[in-house]
């Protein structure tokens, strides 16, 4: 005994503290790790029930109703994120609000430590939610900034290529595989974005059912194909009235790309 270092109570007591802070500080992170999860799975819940909307809409009451194309989605998240609140809450703490954890105090460290690592799962999944929605966002604000290039021309209002929305959507597509965000992002597929363009393009330029002089596609210098998109009065009257995010959504824009000419269309012009 008499060989070991001998420490001052003062130290000693030093050495508690920052160990029971630490643990502290881990318990807290773990907390937060769970609490993060909930956020992101709610914001997913959402922004997919958003992405359905208009189908549901015109499922459930033959017309788009803006109480489910845009009041859905949100009670859908909210009331998720307090349902697994709920549920985790439930899990951890069944019987009272405080369970005590009978291990003892250095393997209850250690597990805390071991679960670090998963403390930046979170992080990356409300990044990568974050970054979709962006980009999601980043595609409407092309829709809006085509159609207004179309009524101003080139020196009017800020085109597509102009916005921040727009460039932050680019930078997210540079980061994330294509392959991921044809996954998480199906709205906003090229084919899909291009069409929607198209079709507020048109009614940005006049009125519906008069004859236009050819309207070119400034980023192909080619005309735009107005006749694969003039039998939509649904799309028509959403890009009249600026609500680009229901048109990209809207569930006519499927079944028009699913015709063989729509598709060919967009085809030869992607190429």
């Amino acid at each position: 005994m008499d060989n070991l270092p001998q420490i001052s109570l003062g130290t000693a007591a030093l050495v508690i503290f920052v160990a029971c802070l630490g643990y502290v500080m881990l318990r807290g992170m773990l907390r937060m790790m769970l609490g993060t999860l909930v956020l992101a799975a709610s914001v997913w819940l959402g922004f997919k029930i958003w992405q359905a909307a208009p189908e549901l809409s015109i499922e459930w009451t033959g017309d788009l109703n803006i109480a489910i194309t845009h009041g859905l989605p949100v009670v859908a998240a909210v009331a998720a994120f307090f349902l697994m609140r709920a549920i985790l809450s439930l899990v951890s703490r069944p019987f009272s609000p405080a369970r005590i954890d009978e291990r003892p105090l250095g393997q209850r460290m250690l597990g805390s430590a071991l679960r670090l690592p998963l403390a930046l799962l979170p992080a990356a999944l409300l990044w990568l939610i974050g970054a979709v929605l962006v980009h999601h966002a980043g595609s409407i604000s092309e829709i809006r900034g085509f159609a207004e290039q179309s009524r101003h021309g080139a020196d009017g209002a800020a085109t597509a290529e102009s916005g921040v929305l727009h460039r932050l959507k680019q930078s997210v597509a540079n980061t994330l595989p294509p392959a991921w965000l044809a996954f998480l992002d199906p709205l906003a597929e090229p084919g899909r974005l291009d069409l929607a363009k198209w079709i507020a393009a048109q009614e940005a330029a006049g009125p519906a059912g008069q004859t236009f002089e050819p309207l070119i596609d400034p980023a192909t210098g080619l005309p735009i194909p107005r006749a694969v998109i003039i039998d939509e009065p649904d799309l028509q009257d959403l890009a009249r009235d600026g609500s680009f995010a229901t048109l990209l959504r809207h569930p006519q824009l499927t079944r028009a790309l699913q015709d063989p000419e729509v598709r060919q269309a967009i085809d030869r012009r992607q190429r």
